[in-house]
């Protein structure tokens, strides 16, 4: 009667263990010491820390994204030509921004379109409302290039080809994907051009790059002898996807603008740069669609 009893209670403390399960994701994962016949076994601690810790980059990402990338305040020019906007250094200006897309063998096809869904949702959350990119705005505009490269580099749209954020989506959606190598330094060699008037580019307004890669370089020009050209023209940006070398993270921080930090932004995969802009958006708020900034504060 005692082992029966014994029995009993060990039965229904099994059951609640298996209900309970182990909380190590956003879903419920029930597991076992000591799995058998299948079953998920308990992560170990080092198992867990390493979840947390990839929780935390993501995070961090998200905030550096935020706080270094998305906002600018503005400060308009209203005697000078329509689009044109006076520089101030402690409040900032309108952008020219040149995106650079890698369309390398490595990305595939699947993910390259995801790639340009997500940059046509980064350049949604850019400030003012309700078109930071509308071209009939009188109080000036920003505005987007993008290049994409792979063994050759491909202008798809200066900046002033597309006069709103709809076109500019639409343009960037129209892509098509090349495959092929990844010469970066080719397409910081093109990113130089690019900045003239004559694709657009406008005095008096910020020169930036975003390169999104998942990979360094393994053709093309030595970035040596491009990026000291390509930083005198421009602040770049990089936000990176996948895991590197100690030398290949050598590489990729040498693309960008200085303090390195706030001008690199990295994801371990593509799931979770799906993740990044769901966590920026839900950071801002359903109240701020974009990041704010005052458009008309003065020194």
């Amino acid at each position: 009667m005692v082992d029966l009893y014994g029995l009993i209670v060990l039965l229904l403390a099994l059951q609640i263990v298996s209900y309970e399960g182990f909380t190590f994701t956003k879903e419920k994962v029930d597991c076992l010491g000591y799995p058998d016949n299948g079953g998920e076994p308990c992560p170990t601690d080092t198992e867990f820390k390493e979840y947390k810790s990839k929780e935390y980059r993501i995070q961090g990402t998200v905030n550096q994204t935020i706080k270094k990338f998305l906002p600018k305040k503005l400060k308009p020019n209203f005697s000078s030509p329509h689009g044109i906007v006076k520089r101030a250094d402690s409040i900032g200006v309108f952008r020219d921004l040149l995106i650079i897309l890698d369309s390398s063998g490595s990305l595939g096809s699947r993910y390259f379109e995801i790639v340009k869904q997500q940059i046509g949702d980064l350049l949604s959350l850019f400030c003012p409302l309700p078109d930071a990119f509308s071209s009939n705005s009188r109080f000036g505009y920003n505005r987007v290039a993008l290049i994409q490269f792979s063994s050759i580099v491909k202008e798809e749209f200066d900046f002033d080809d597309n006069r709103n954020i709809l076109e500019i989506k639409a343009a960037i959606k129209s892509v098509p994907y090349l495959g092929g190598m990844t010469c970066t330094g080719d397409a910081f060699y093109k990113a130089i051009q690019m900045f003239n008037p004559s694709k657009g580019m406008r005095e008096g307004t910020k020169h930036e790059v975003l390169i999104l890669t998942d990979g360094t370089a393994n053709c093309g020009k030595p970035l040596s002898t491009v990026l000291p050209a390509l930083h005198a023209k421009a602040t770049v940006f990089a936000l990176t996807i996948g895991s590197f070398s100690a030398s290949g993270n050598k590489e990729l921080a040498s693309y960008v603008s200085k303090p390195t930090p706030d001008h690199i932004f990295a994801v371990e995969n593509f799931k979770n740069l799906q993740k990044l802009w769901n966590l920026i958006k839900a950071q801002i708020g359903p109240l701020n669609p974009c990041i704010p900034f005052d458009l008309f504060k003065h020194k």
